[in-house]
């Protein structure tokens, strides 16, 4: 299987309908890999995302799970009242190659990074905001690339 350009990635994403569309739960697992050496944390948020087609007479959602491949930064800064309130209502979201969020990231906490990394560790990663309703918040997510998992019919 070929590998997405980040244009594409980042098309994919921001092609979602956002905009409306439900935050339902934030998950970090853990995930191990069989050799030992690629340890990571799997980010998956639970959306209701809302229908795209504009025939539909009444709003429908589709419960998803988006899950994150390769993150290296997952930042939430959210107000659980506000979310509650607002029922998890997404604003938006964006995908971006780079951006001042990744910049500001690389400038303070990765410079300050004193274990072994590589020599451009944001290379071919990607900014993924979340946006929620003001107040709740919204997520941050530095990654490779995304999946959508639908649930089985």
């Amino acid at each position: 299987m070929q590998e997405l350009s980040s244009q594409e990635i980042c098309r994919r994403f921001n092609d979602l309908p956002w905009h409306d569309s439900e935050l339902r739960g934030v998950r970090v697992n853990y995930s191990g890999s069989a050799n030992g050496h690629e340890n990571r944390y799997e980010v998956i948020l639970n959306v209701n995302l809302r229908s795209s087609s504009i025939a539909d007479a009444e709003v429908r959602f589709t419960p998803v799970k988006i899950k994150f491949s390769q993150t290296r930064i997952f930042h939430a800064d959210l107000d659980l009242l506000g979310v509650a309130y607002c029922g998890g209502d997404i604003s938006g979201a964006k995908c971006e190659e780079r951006s001042d969020f990744m910049r500001q990231t690389d400038e303070t906490r990765i410079a300050n990074f004193d274990l072994p990394q590589d020599s451009e560790p944001l290379a071919d990663l990607k900014h993924f905001r979340i946006s929620l309703c003001p107040p709740s918040g919204q997520i941050d997510i530095i990654a490779k690339d995304f999946e959508i998992i639908e649930p089985d019919h």
